[in-house]
């Protein structure tokens, strides 16, 4: 079923029930990604409600062009929207978050009745994220400050000082991760420590980087799913 809160584009799959996960996907996705995870959630007693992230699905200003990075502060902004809806509407409310979707849900979420979370490739520390990059391409905190964006590289002073002002600090939803062996963004360090901070589980997707795409890395993906749902 397709649905707006707040002017959100969203869907929900499933029979009505009590329990709804949150979808939110990752940079390029769209909620329509919540599909797969959907069937096994259905067969759980699961409903899923998935939305589009600012600048993505239906929310693209322009279909022809490529998603853009959302404005940080609007991402998290609507995912508190539509937990808030959801809150109304169901009454355990889940969250599984996948890659850039992971850090909005997050920073908006903290402190909020979830009753378990999923994360799968999640970015967890956007700030040492940030600034592996801008070492990377020579870019000191001072110059981005000065050059206010850096299109080719996705980031902003914006984000960055969005990122130094939202630490996350209050999680307390059991958490499950699911880390891609390959990951080229995140750290194995990064998950650990979030991992060890907020008594969250962590599983490591052998030979995955991180946009799980082999078949063989999508099946391993789906007997996590069906394994820690609940």
């Amino acid at each position: 079923m397709r649905i707006n809160f707040s002017k959100i584009p969203c869907v929900i799959y499933g029979e009505e029930a009590e329990n709804v996960y949150i979808y939110v996907h990752g940079l390029y996705g769209k909620k329509e990604n919540a599909e797969d995870f959907s069937k096994i959630a259905e067969k759980k007693g699961f409903q899923v409600l998935s939305f589009d992230l600012p600048g993505h699905g239906e929310r693209k200003k322009n279909p022809d062009q490529p998603e853009e990075m959302p404005p940080f502060s609007k991402a998290v902004d609507d995912i508190q929207a539509v937990y808030e809806e959801a809150a109304s509407q169901w009454k355990n409310i889940y969250l599984y978050a996948v890659s850039l979707g992971a850090y909005f849900s997050l920073v908006a979420l903290q402190g909020c009745d979830i009753k378990k979370t999923l994360l799968v490739s999640p970015v967890m520390n956007m700030k040492n994220l940030i600034e592996r990059i801008m070492k990377s391409v020579n870019i000191t905190p001072e110059i981005l400050k000065e050059r206010k964006n850096v299109p080719e590289y996705n980031f902003s002073w914006d984000y960055y000082k969005f990122v130094l002002e939202n630490e996350i600090t209050d999680w307390n939803s059991p958490t499950e991760i699911l880390y891609p062996e390959h990951d080229n963004l995140i750290l194995l360090d990064e998950a650990e420590e979030f991992a060890k901070k907020f008594s969250c589980g962590l599983t490591i997707l052998p030979n995955s980087e991180h946009h799980i795409e082999d078949e063989e890395c999508l099946k391993f993906l789906r007997a996590w799913e069906e394994e820690k749902i609940f």
